[in-house]
């Protein structure tokens, strides 16, 4: 079973080093999201990522705020009622069933959460079902290189072994870009079912 991260620490997913090594701003401009989409943010934790979505669509587009912890779901719901955000559905679920239609996304994008999942297949083939055809998946996640921040190196998958996961589920790799050392952003499109 992968090593996920405890509620507990969910402070550590919003402090002024992480805003600036992984500006989410910067990062929603990098994938392209734009108005007309609808999303879903798997392991949304805090809603880091899925507050500046939110704010980035349309107001009746949707961003789907998914996580496997009740707290961070708790949490993501109080900063979306604080800052009056309507456009997100947040859900409970478990690892491998987000808990939502077919068909029903244009992006999947998941943040630092590969290196936890207990069945990447699994995880990927989910990520596909809710993604509409010419949909597109976007997976940040950290570097595999050693450093004080973050999770430990043994545990961080490397680029070229997430690429071949997703080829190994028909996910064709369009590009890989890089947030400084820390962070790679694999983005790549559905090809077939």
């Amino acid at each position: 079973m992968g090593k996920k991260f405890k509620p507990k620490n969910m402070k550590k997913l919003d402090n002024p080093l992480r805003r600036k090594v992984l500006p989410p701003e910067e990062v929603i401009n990098r994938i392209g999201i734009k108005e007309g989409v609808d999303i879903a943010d798997i392991g949304c934790g805090i809603g880091y990522f899925t507050i500046p979505m939110a704010k980035s669509i349309a107001e009746n587009n949707k961003v789907y705020a998914i996580d496997i912890s009740k707290e961070m779901i708790d949490e993501t719901d109080r900063r979306l009622e604080e800052e009056e955000i309507k456009n997100v559905e947040t859900i409970l679920s478990n690892e491998n069933n987000f808990k939502i239609p077919d068909n029903s996304t244009d992006i999947v994008f998941t943040s630092t959460v590969f290196h936890e999942l207990d069945d990447p297949k699994k995880f990927l083939n989910e990520s596909k079902r809710i993604l509409r055809d010419q949909g597109r998946l976007i997976i940040l996640d950290w570097n595999k290189v050693e450093e004080e921040m973050g999770p430990p190196i043994q545990i961080r998958k490397e680029v070229d072994k997430v690429k071949d996961s997703l080829k190994q589920v028909g996910i064709d790799v369009e590009k890989i870009d890089y947030i400084g050392n820390s962070f790679y952003i694999i983005h790549s499109s559905k090809i077939n079912k």
